[in-house]
């Protein structure tokens, strides 16, 4: 029984001891998470106290050098900061959706070049991808050879801690100086009001397609008349009105302000449009018009919209009251190109 005591003491010293020893070991960590309130980590180290910070500390920004971390009041002042100096300079900034937006696989957009040569002009550029940094570094190769658009400013897949979607968070900017250019908005989140909604990219043929892809038709998308030439001529407007001074200095207000004129005056009846009914009628109303199902005399109708030519119905009412005819798709073209289309190249 006594040298089970004995046993015992020895075992309960060596564990004190060993605790004692970690304390000693871990203590500049443990007390860089106490005691460090600086803005700025580089590699685990403060840049100004040298003390050990983990991970915890602010947010990642790996994309413009390896290893550094900024506090949550770093970031803020950085954008106040950074907004000023580009807004002093007659600058925005612009966040760039690479594939589907700018590519397609490597394949460039028509107008692309132009494009970010005409842009770079009124906005400080980054490129914001869930794709992998690899491929963003490659496509980039391609865009900007000579990196004089986008130098270091890629987010890529890596730098999201939502893996699904994006966010304005390492971007060193104040949103009201931001524009979103993006195919996809859903990844956006509370972001959307920034955003403008590029037509979808797909020059090779894409599995689901219902379309055929360029690469099948042997042809491509217009420079004069596709997503980038219409999304610039957008981009100089907020530009030009954002720096009026008879104006509200506000990305999202103003992109808003030229939504809503899109289709203003037009009056669309729906007829023969049932699954995509409420997002037609949604993106309509955005865009400025007024959309009703049921026939209202105290409504003047200008456009009858239906997917199916074949209901002589609607065309009758069309011819004889003077009124366009036009496929769901008109809307969707709208939408994307953000100025109203020609009718005729619409029909059912």
């Amino acid at each position: 029984m006594v040298v089970a005591g004995k046993n015992s003491c020895e075992r309960k010293r060596r564990f004190h001891q060993f605790v004692l020893a970690l304390k000693r070991h871990w203590k500049p960590f443990l007390a860089s998470k106490q005691t460090c309130m600086h803005n700025t980590v580089l590699k685990g180290i403060c840049i100004r106290c040298k003390k050990a910070v983990d991970n915890s500390h602010g947010s990642s920004f790996d994309f413009l050098l390896e290893g550094l971390r900024f506090s949550d009041n770093a970031v803020y002042l950085l954008k106040q900061r950074h907004t000023e100096t580009l807004l002093k300079k007659r600058k925005l900034l612009l966040v760039l959706d690479l594939d589907h937006t700018l590519v397609h696989c490597l394949k460039l957009r028509p107008y692309a070049q132009s494009f970010l040569e005409e842009a770079s002009k009124m906005f400080e550029m980054h490129l914001c991808t869930i794709g992998s940094r690899l491929y963003a570094q490659k496509a980039t190769k391609f865009l900007d050879p000579n990196s004089k658009y986008f130098s270091c400013r890629i987010i890529a897949f890596e730098d999201f801690e939502r893996k699904a979607s994006k966010n304005l968070n390492l971007v060193l900017g104040e949103e009201r100086s931001i524009i979103i250019v993006d195919d996809t908005e859903n990844v956006w989140g509370r972001h959307t009001e920034n955003l403008i909604t590029v037509s979808r990219y797909d020059y090779f043929t894409h599995k689901g397609g219902v379309d055929k892809s360029y690469s099948e038709e042997k042809t491509d998308e217009s420079e004069s008349n596709g997503g980038l030439a219409n999304i610039l001529r957008v981009l100089k407007t907020v530009h030009g009105l954002f720096f009026d001074n008879s104006t509200n200095g506000d990305v999202p207000s103003l992109l808003a302000k030229i939504r809503g004129g899109i289709l203003t005056g037009c009056t669309l009846l729906f007829r023969d449009v049932h699954q995509d009914l409420p997002l037609m009628k949604s993106k309509a109303e955005l865009m400025g018009a007024t959309c009703t199902t049921e026939i209202d005399s105290s409504m003047i109708i200008t456009h009858v919209v239906s997917s199916n030519a074949a209901k002589a119905e609607e065309s009758r009412r069309a011819e004889q009251e003077n009124l366009f005819l036009v496929h769901p798709k008109w809307i969707e073209a709208a939408y994307f190109l953000w100025s109203r289309q020609p009718e005729q190249d619409y029909s059912p």
